[in-house]
C-alpha cells in the first residue's frame, strides 16, 4: 500500500515522490485505489494555507482563492485542464472520434472555459465560507471525497476509450472489493462534510442529521459519479484520463459546496 500511495502522489501531484520505473498495470491500480490518500494531502494542504490567510485578515474569498491556488499548483493544474477538455468534447455533440479529438486538441473552447469558471468560482466560494466559519473537517473531507469518485469509474466491465494513454493503462483495474469499500469511504468522507456543522453547533444542540446527510451525500456523489461513467462510455466508447480528472475537480467544488449547505 505504501508503494500504491507514492505512485499515486508521484503522478497527481508535484511532490518529489520517488518511483521505480514505469508502472505495470497492477501497480497502476493499486495506485488508483490510493487516489483517497492525495486527497487527504491536497484536502489538508488547502486547508491550512486558508486558515492561514484567513488569520492575517485576508478576508473568506482571498482566504478561499489560496487554498484553491496551493492545490493547483500541487496538482500541476492537470483536473482543471481535464475538466475543460471534457466539457468541450462532451458538449460539442460530436461522434466519439471527433469528440476524443477536441479533447486532445489542447485548446479550451467556450463550453469548457465556462464550466471552469463555475467551479472555479464555487470551490473559492465554499473553501473560504468553511474556513471563515472555522471548520478544518468539512474542508479535507472533501477534498478525500472527490478522490474516491474515480475509482467507480475504473471498476472492471468499463472499457478505455482509446488503446493508448492513461486511460488505456487504468482502465478496469478495480475489482468489486475496491468499488465497495471506496463507496464505504465516500460514506465516511460525506459525513466528514457535516464537520462545519459539529463545529459551530455542536451535537449536543440537534445537529445529529448532519454527519447522516453527508453519508448520503457521498454516497449519492458516488453513485452519479457511476451515472456519469456510463454516459461517457455511451458517447466516447470508454473512459480516459481526461474523465478522471474532470471527475475529481467538479467532485471537489461539489463536495465543498454540500459541506457550506450542511453546516
Amino acid at each position: 500500500m505504501f508503494d500504491a500511495v507514492r505512485l499515486s502522489l508521484s503522478w497527481m501531484t508535484v511532490l518529489p515522490v520517488d518511483r521505480d520505473g514505469v508502472p505495470d498495470a497492477a501497480a497502476a491500480g493499486r495506485a488508483m485505489t490510493a487516489l483517497p490518500a492525495v486527497g487527504l494531502v491536497c484536502g489538508a494542504t488547502a486547508t491550512a494555507l486558508a486558515h492561514g490567510a484567513h488569520a492575517l485578515g485576508a478576508g473568506a474569498t482571498l482566504s478561499g482563492v489560496v487554498g484553491v491556488g496551493a492545490v493547483l499548483a500541487l496538482t500541476r493544474g492537470m483536473h482543471v485542464d481535464a475538466l475543460a477538455d471534457t466539457a468541450d468534447g462532451l458538449g460539442s455533440y460530436a461522434g466519439p472520434d471527433r469528440a476524443l479529438e477536441i479533447m486532445r486538441s489542447g485548446s479550451v473552447g467556450p463550453m469548457g472555459a465556462a464550466v471552469l469558471v463555475l467551479v472555479l468560482l464555487a470551490e473559492v466560494a465554499a473553501l473560504g465560507a468553511l474556513v471563515a466559519s472555522g471548520a478544518w473537517l468539512a474542508p479535507v473531507a472533501a477534498f478525500v471525497l472527490s478522490r474516491c469518485l474515480p475509482v467507480v469509474l475504473l471498476r472492471r466491465g468499463v472499457p478505455a476509450a482509446s488503446a493508448t494513454g492513461f486511460g488505456a493503462l487504468v482502465a478496469g483495474s478495480q475489482s468489486r472489493v475496491a468499488v465497495a469499500m471506496t463507496a464505504l469511504l465516500c460514506a465516511v468522507a460525506g459525513a466528514g462534510l457535516a464537520g462545519a456543522a459539529l463545529t459551530a453547533a455542536g451535537p449536543a444542540d440537534g445537529e445529529w442529521w448532519a454527519p447522516v446527510a453527508g453519508a448520503a451525500a457521498g454516497l449519492l456523489a458516488y453513485a452519479a459519479t457511476a451515472g456519469f461513467g456510463r454516459h461517457v462510455v455511451r458517447r466516447l466508447g470508454g473512459v480516459n484520463g481526461d474523465v478522471l480528472g474532470a471527475v475529481i475537480e467538479a467532485g471537489t467544488a461539489a463536495a465543498l459546496v454540500a459541506a457550506v449547505l450542511l453546516a
